[in-house]
Formats: C-alpha cells, structure tokens, sequence
C-alpha cells in the first residue's frame, strides 16, 4: 500500500502513498506509517541513550552541585543549553564557555591542584558507593589529558568521560 521512496533518515522520511485516493483512511494510514517509521527509526539508532531517571544522576549530586554551577556559569558567560546538549545529547568542540565551565567545576570542587592538574582520586572520593565501579570504568580509559589551556585538558576529560560511557556521563 505504501512504498518508501529517498533515503531514510531521523530528520526526513518521505513517504508516497501508492494508488492513494486522499481518503480520510488513506491519509490515517498514511500518518500511521510515519509514526511506525520515526519509532522504528529511533529504536535502530546506535547512538546509546542517557541515563536520567529519579535514581540517576544521583539528587544528592545534584544538589551539591547547584551552587558550584551557578557560580561557574556565572563567571564563564556559558549557557544552559550549552551544558544540557553535552551532558544529554552530542560532544561539539566549538565552545569556549563550556570548557572552561568545565574547568570552573574542577576548581570549586577541589579536583585540581594549583597548576591545574586533575587527581583522580579526589574525584573518585566524591563518588558515591554505588556508582565507584562505572566511575572507574569511565576513568580508566582517560588518563593522559591533553590540551595547551586548563579549560581544554578540563574539556578533554569531559569528553573522554562522556565518550567512554555516554549512559552515565552528566554534566551537572
């Protein structure tokens, strides 16, 4: 009844209706096969999803977080949607801000020393318990930073983070 004709993508799925009357049934049916083609489209997507339930990120992660974050995208100038996409959505490399967002977190917790340098294990002692074996996961593959300023070794961990397990990465 259908035939799907160009090339199949998640921003464009044309569909023809073939030997389609413009009936009310056509037209229904015609709406249902895109909604079956966006869902089945989504399913099949390898890009792996976040996870952001009322157990993850942690509440209590979150809410130590809230005044280090403030702080910090108050002195980067960065964006909330500039944090949100990162955290939730794609890696993009174009933003000042955000990486020096990145490297204000570091600072106000007390990952770095005074030239910059990040200790892991002050960072794996602010992991709760339950989560210290996928910190460590996470971790183990992003050892030897890289990057001329503090804001893009603090980036390059981000995104080494965020590459190594894209479930559980957020960026708070």
């Amino acid at each position: 009844m259908f035939e799907i004709k160009g090339k199949l993508s998640r921003d464009l799925v044309v569909l023809q209706s073939v030997n389609s009357t413009n009936t009310p049934i056509g037209m229904f049916l015609l709406k249902m096969a895109v909604v079956l083609l966006e869902v089945m489209l989504t399913l099949a997507s390898d890009k792996p999803i976040p996870r952001r339930d009322a157990e993850y990120p942690p509440a209590y992660v979150l809410e130590i977080s809230k005044k280090p974050h403030k702080m910090c995208v108050a002195s980067t100038g960065v964006s909330e949607d500039a944090i949100k996409r990162f955290s939730d959505e794609d890696i993009f490399e174009d933003d000042e801000k955000l990486k020096c967002y990145m490297q204000c977190l570091f600072e106000k917790f007390r990952y770095t020393d005074d030239k910059g340098e990040l200790h892991l294990g002050k960072v794996m002692d602010s992991i709760p318990e339950e989560y210290e074996d996928i910190a460590l996961k996470m971790g183990s593959k992003c050892l030897k930073p890289k990057g001329k300023t503090l804001c893009e070794r603090a980036f390059w961990f981000h995104k080494c983070w965020k590459t190594s397990d894209p479930v559980h990465y957020y960026l708070v």
